[in-house]
């Protein structure tokens, strides 16, 4: 197979509509470019209600269930895990 060089492989990376071309050394000429950046109402309410929620977990929590583990009080409800498993996979399952 032969490789055509004669196109760029990215023409995305060669597009300078918006700049003007370098006129050489010691030249202080800049092209000013402006972009805007609109955010989606949907995605500022999503942002917004992900900066108002709770942590994802609580540390006070974890830290009473060490002291638990620690001290032997803690003890593994083996049916509710296996309960919750096939929960889950029923739900992923769509049943």
């Amino acid at each position: 197979m032969k490789i055509d060089s004669s196109k760029p492989l990215n023409p995305a990376l060669n597009r300078n509509n918006d700049r003007v071309p370098n006129s050489g050394a010691g030249s202080t000429e800049h092209s000013a470019s402006v972009d805007n950046v609109t955010i989606n109402p949907l995605a500022a309410k999503l942002s917004q209600i992900e900066q108002s929620a709770k942590p994802s977990f609580d540390a006070e929590r974890v830290e009473s269930l060490k002291k638990a583990i620690s001290e032997g009080r803690f003890t593994v409800r083996t049916e509710a895990i296996a309960g919750k498993i096939i929960q889950s996979a029923q739900e992923l399952l769509g049943k």
